[in-house]
């Protein structure tokens, strides 16, 4: 009872002191701040989420020094998937007139590509606009270097292989640029429908080969 007493005679001392307001101010300060901090990290957490299927363009990315046998894709399908595939490798790109060349980083996509993000082509770099998907068989969209490189322009032609393919457009932007070693060099997007009999892969290619899935 006698330390029951002297503790409420303290408190009362201490609250017509104003210490333990002070006290109580400075606690809700702080776990105002700490709830603070965990909302903001959680966001960023959740937006850092949401962007890593963007940098991917999927939300499943397999990658391969060689193809990937059908049956994968099949079996991908089969579980209600959306698949996509992309190649990516360094060829050589030569302008309509022939007289120019250029080492270019070319990425041959199917036409479900991409399953997540967004591509950016534009009649030139001043006008971009959102691509539903892939550029169609018989087109190529190439990058401002390679553009300007090979004074190629919208509408024109350049020989890829042993194919020539209209000039459809300026890549701006594509969503998983980041996650390839070859994205030092001009760019070019060709449809996987013109790669067949283009002659640009063969025995030794050096071809990275990703398969993408995404689903709900």
């Amino acid at each position: 009872m006698w330390l029951m007493r002297m503790s409420w005679r303290a408190l009362r001392r201490d609250l017509r002191s104003g210490e333990l307001r002070l006290l109580a101010a400075a606690l809700t300060v702080a776990v105002a701040a700490v709830a603070c901090v965990g909302f903001l990290a959680d966001r960023v957490h959740r937006a850092l989420e949401n962007t890593s299927h963007e940098l991917l363009a999927a939300d499943l990315r397999l990658s391969s020094d060689h193809p990937w046998p059908g049956g994968v894709a099949a079996a991908a399908r089969r579980e209600g998937l959306a698949v996509a595939a992309t190649d990516a490798f360094l060829s050589m790109v030569t302008g309509a007139d022939a007289e120019g060349a250029q080492l270019t980083a070319i990425k041959v996509v199917s036409d479900a590509y991409p399953l997540r993000g967004q591509l950016l082509v534009s009649a030139d770099v001043t006008n971009e606009s959102a691509a539903a998907k892939a550029p169609p068989p018989g087109t190529v969209w190439c990058d401002e270097r390679l553009t300007a490189l090979l004074h190629l322009s919208v509408g024109g032609t350049v020989k890829v292989g042993e194919r020539r393919l209209h000039v459809g457009g300026v890549l701006t932007a594509e969503p998983d640029r980041g996650m390839n070693f070859l994205n030092l060099a001009p760019r070019l997007m060709m449809n996987l429908a013109d790669l067949e009999g283009s002659g640009l892969i063969g025995v030794g290619s050096r071809v990275t080969y990703d398969l993408l899935v995404a689903g709900d």
